[in-house]
């Protein structure tokens, strides 16, 4: 008969019970960061209705996004905002991305009946606009079509992230910095969003 299991897999058979109770807490403890990350972000939608945005978050997944009231439609439908996300270690739910990011998401702009194409220039007149800083926000996995702007925070190691969730003042400093460097972007957007809503 052939030895299904390797080392680790016999080591956690050997280990059982206690490898049964790690996960049992680890889930409970993720439940715990999700209530940090939803008290932060109680703070940084005070701190951003401050600096004259809107802010919403989910802990799930786990995103912080922001928007100004201009960028809303009427029916306050969201035509574009900023995302920070992937601030949390890896492992926490849904987080997968080696760095936390920093994103400009216009898909929204599809409610202003902008075909693909139109969409797709929107992002390109973003980046004409930036000149030069277009380069800090030019991203692989960037498309022109809905998610024209990206970076990644590099500098930030798994450690910071560890610390992030474990100290909710040094998430929210390292939350209304990466905010701010997304809000230098807005009179970019204002200015081709003013342009392509006619």
């Amino acid at each position: 008969m052939a030895n299904h299991y390797n080392d680790v897999d016999r080591l956690i058979l050997d280990r059982w019970e206690d490898v049964v109770g790690l996960l049992r807490a680890y889930e409970e403890l993720q439940e715990r960061i999700g209530g940090v990350l939803e008290e932060v972000g109680v703070r940084l939608q005070k701190w951003a209705g401050e600096e004259g945005y809107r802010l919403d978050q989910d802990a799930r997944v786990p995103e912080y996004w922001a928007w100004k009231a201009s960028w809303e439609k009427r029916r306050g439908d969201i035509l574009i905002y900023v995302t920070l996300g992937g601030f949390t270690p890896q492992g926490y739910r849904k987080t997968k991305e080696q760095h936390p990011y920093l994103w400009v998401n216009t898909s929204g702009l599809e409610s202003l009946r902008l075909k693909e194409e139109e969409r797709v220039e929107f992002g390109r007149e973003l980046r004409r606009l930036l000149g030069d800083r277009a380069k800090e926000w030019e991203h692989e996995w960037t498309t022109d079509g809905e998610e024209p702007l990206g970076a990644y925070a590099t500098e930030v190691t798994e450690r910071d992230r560890v610390d992030f969730v474990a100290n909710p003042d040094k998430l929210y400093n390292f939350a209304t910095t990466s905010f701010r460097r997304l809000f230098t972007l807005s009179d970019v957007i204002d200015q081709t969003l003013t342009k392509f809503r006619g």
